[in-house]
């Protein structure tokens, strides 16, 4: 194996020759959580890796715009400096959920963790193309060795605490369930995690600046033999692997398999026409109101917000509520919004009781709604008329929900307004602004254009994340989705990136001479 040039460093596309060809072990497109996970894990392991990144290390607005999309139907949120949503982050990434940077979209991450249950792996015969061909045991040991590595808090634990048991026993009895998700405190940022081991690595090469446009494969149509990647200076670079990763997001890694098209017409992974396909996201409405109750008084320092590092509780159906009336997946999400002096005044001067958690008393709750999308086929991303600047066309998304989605959504939130009445958690009340799917927002969270399933005639990549049709083209990202449950599918990201490393690491044998 070799690299250009003497020191295996983060280097920039502009700084190599042109048309230079590198070459590792294994190639990794993608810098963000799971393209560093799974490169510095081979990495560490003896395999020489290149890393390939369209962004640099500081936001260009130029590289940037290679993300933009054309929306066919409902749109998805975009940049607004003005927003009040991520104002934890700079103007320029405000309302952006995909970030060309090194460090990718973690550089916009709020830090929250979560487990998928078993039963979201589960088959649903309400829901069709439901399912994953795996199951929660097959990722549970990579969930706890995540989770240690990255220093989360224990979930597992946490859903044992007596207060947290007696809590989702109560719940329950009003088919409701009550879940943990972990906080961070700051929340894990790529580039800072793992930028000096990527410095350092005598086996990772990191290149920036350089964004991968087409793969190459060899005469049998079957293997991956290159990377083509291009800068927007007019720089080209080949890099070469015994085993390609595409650790992008779902957008991306169906827009490179698709846009592989000169050897394959259709692009790589696409005999059955799935590649973008059952595109999903969350619905989400952030602004209902909760008028607390008795058990969320009760149990109100469960569910603050401040200080992090913390676990947070939220709110589903249960799962016979799901099965009864052919539900999907919706959550309630609730921060607490502490009293004004005045408020507090008049509270006690009435005689009313107080909620109160550590931070104080609780005048509210804003309600964060979450909701499951139905996995449609004609829900998709796909290759557009309109071209990038370099050259690439531009994806179209045309993101469609069902009957099935809007009836779900109805129903659910009537059983969550009753339900959370008669147990104590309190009263919903969304105003004039009812959680509708024509004004809900995505999440963020894109899912599902590269699904995996048993067999070709159902999805894009196998159980190994290896693309069907290929002997050593992988993906790992959110992309692989067939269903997405109403939580941050990051975890479960993290999880499958580091349960792909095990198997290359079985697959490729070390290289003579790596450390």
């Amino acid at each position: 194996m070799f690299f250009a040039g003497e020191n295996r460093v983060i280097t920039d596309i502009i700084d190599l020759g042109d048309r230079t060809k590198l070459r590792g072990q294994m190639v990794v497109i993608g810098s963000g959580i799971a393209g560093a996970e799974i490169a510095t894990h081979l990495a560490r392991h003896g395999r020489e890796v290149v890393l390939v990144e369209s962004g640099r290390e500081k936001l260009e607005p130029s590289i940037q715009a290679l993300n933009d999309v054309n929306f066919l139907s409902k749109r998805h949120r975009e940049l607004n400096p003005n927003s009040h949503y991520q104002r934890y982050l700079p103007p320029e990434l405000r309302g952006v959920s995909r970030v060309r940077q090194f460090g990718g979209t973690s550089n916009v991450w709020t830090g929250k963790w979560k487990y998928m249950q078993p039963s979201d792996f589960e088959t649903k015969p309400w829901i069709a193309n439901s399912g994953w061909p795996i199951s929660f045991s097959d990722l549970l040991e990579y969930y706890r060795s995540v989770a240690k590595a990255y220093g989360f808090g224990d979930l597992e634990a946490e859903a044992m605490r007596p207060e947290i048991a007696t809590l989702r026993e109560k719940v329950a009895a009003g088919g409701l369930k009550a879940d943990s998700f972990y906080w961070e405190r700051t929340p894990t940022r790529t580039a800072e995690r793992f930028g000096s081991e990527m410095r350092h690595s005598k086996n990772l090469q990191v290149v920036l600046g350089a964004t991968a446009t087409e793969l190459i494969l060899d005469a049998s149509h079957r293997r991956v033999t290159g990377v083509a990647c291009r800068s927007l200076e007019g720089r080209e670079l080949i890099v070469e692997g015994e085993a390609i990763v595409l650790a992008v997001g779902a957008f991306e890694s169906a827009r490179l398999l698709l846009a592989s098209n000169r050897q394959l017409p259709g692009g790589i992974g696409n005999e059955h026409d799935l590649v973008g396909r059952f595109y999903i996201d969350h619905f989400k409405h952030d602004t209902g109101t909760l008028w607390w109750g008795p058990l969320v008084q009760k149990y109100a320092f469960e569910m603050q917000y401040w200080p992090k590092p913390r676990f947070c509780v939220c709110f589903m159906l249960d799962d016979a509520t799901k099965r009864e009336h052919e539900l999907l997946e919706h959550s309630l999400f609730l921060m607490p919004i502490y009293e004004k002096p005045g408020e507090r005044l008049r509270r006690i001067l009435q005689g009313r009781p107080a909620c109160r958690d550590s931070n104080g008393p609780i005048a509210a709750y804003r309600v964060k709604f979450i909701s499951e999308q139905f996995p449609h086929k004609d829900s998709r991303v796909k290759l557009g008329k309109e071209c990038d600047p370099l050259g690439q066309q531009k994806l179209e998304v045309d993101w469609q929900f069902t009957n099935h989605d809007r009836r779900s959504l109805e129903k659910a939130l009537q059983l969550f307004t009753q339900r959370a009445e008669k147990v104590g958690i309190g009263t919903l009340d969304f105003g004039d602004n009812p959680p509708r799917l024509e004004t809900m927002s995505d999440a963020a969270h894109q899912m599902g254009t590269t699904r995996m399933a048993s067999c070709p005639k159902e999805g894009v990549v196998d159980t190994n994340c290896q693309v069907f049709g290929t002997e050593n083209l992988y993906v790992v990202s959110s992309g692989v989705f067939p269903t997405g449950p109403t939580y941050s599918p990051t975890l479960t990201i993290l999880a499958l990136a580091r349960r792909l490393g095990q198997h290359l690491l079985q697959k490729i044998p070390t290289s003579i001479g790596a450390e």
